[in-house]
């Protein structure tokens, strides 16, 4: 596997697991005056990684991408000449 495409898979499978933590930071423990805070705040740092490796994600495409599409040098040897009229 290329290392760019092995970075994506990394990024995808730790935004997978960011996103399975979610739901549980959500859920207000009873009994604590703070837990409305805390949930908030645990729920603020998850968007914040969430919106780190979207970037993250959309940076390597645009890598791959741009080296998918990049010119290709000409041949060793020169190219084609094609004689002027």
């Amino acid at each position: 596997m290329e290392p760019d495409a092995m970075r994506l898979a990394q990024i995808i499978v730790a935004a997978g697991l960011v996103g399975l933590a979610a739901p549980a930071a959500a859920q207000v423990r009873s009994g604590n005056p703070n837990a409305a805070n805390e949930s908030f705040s645990r729920q603020s740092e998850s968007r914040g990684v969430q919106q780190d490796i979207t970037t993250q994600n959309n940076t390597t495409r645009m890598d791959i991408q741009r080296s998918q599409t990049a010119p290709q040098a000409p041949p060793a040897g020169g190219g084609v000449v094609v004689p002027r009229r």
